[in-house]
């Protein structure tokens, strides 16, 4: 499973991270959840920028979450992070997210990047890769057919891992170039998305 987060586990409207963050850190309400988050799971979230972890403890949509776990467990199917949440700090900072909500066992990659973010810990699609399907999808659709970033990141990473059968993409952004295997979102995942993922992954357990 592709995943992206705003749109799918966060809503645009949810704001509530505002309510306990402060910049003067002395007025911010986060270091009381930084304490019960390193009782609740022995990790320091300290090191990590407070709006960030306050958006994933308050304002991830818990319906949204929900369902992303019930897909999850039907399908057997493990998460591939595709959002732009994987730009800024790596694989083990969205680790340590995802174990707020429980869904840390089901993480095991991110997808390398179209184009360069500037310094940071990940890595980059070959351009080589980039220009083939770029050249197919223009084969296939039109000389002025554009594929997006995404749908290249997502199809590098099924070229590198060629024993993956069935995958989804989940993402508030249309991913062109992949529709038979994409499901959009917004504001935030529902039960017609859900529904929709596991036709697509194969219920493996119903």
């Amino acid at each position: 499973m592709f995943l992206d987060i705003d749109g799918v586990l966060q809503r645009p409207s949810a704001k509530k991270r505002f309510e306990y963050c402060h910049r003067d850190i002395e007025k911010s309400e986060m270091p009381k959840i930084y304490r019960y988050l390193k009782g609740e799971f022995g990790i320091d979230f300290s090191v990590y920028d407070q709006y960030d972890v306050a958006a994933v403890y308050f304002d991830w949509d818990r319906t949204a979450l929900a369902l992303l776990k019930l897909v999850l467990n039907l399908t057997g199917a493990q998460i591939v992070l595709s959002s732009d949440w994987r730009l800024f700090g790596g694989f083990q900072r969205m680790k340590d997210f995802f174990t707020i909500h429980g869904l840390e066992k089901y993480f095991i990659d991110v997808t390398r990047v179209d184009k360069v973010y500037g310094s940071d810990t990940y890595e980059v699609v070959d351009e080589d890769f980039k220009i083939r399907t770029k050249e197919r999808y223009k084969e296939k659709y039109g000389e002025n057919a554009i594929i997006s970033s995404r749908t290249i990141e997502i199809l590098e990473w099924l070229d590198r891992n060629p024993d993956v059968k069935y995958w989804v993409a989940i993402d508030d952004m249309k991913l062109h170039g992949i529709e038979a295997n994409f499901v959009e979102t917004y504001p935030s995942m529902n039960e017609i998305d859900a529904e929709k993922c596991i036709r697509i992954l194969k219920c493996l357990k119903c």
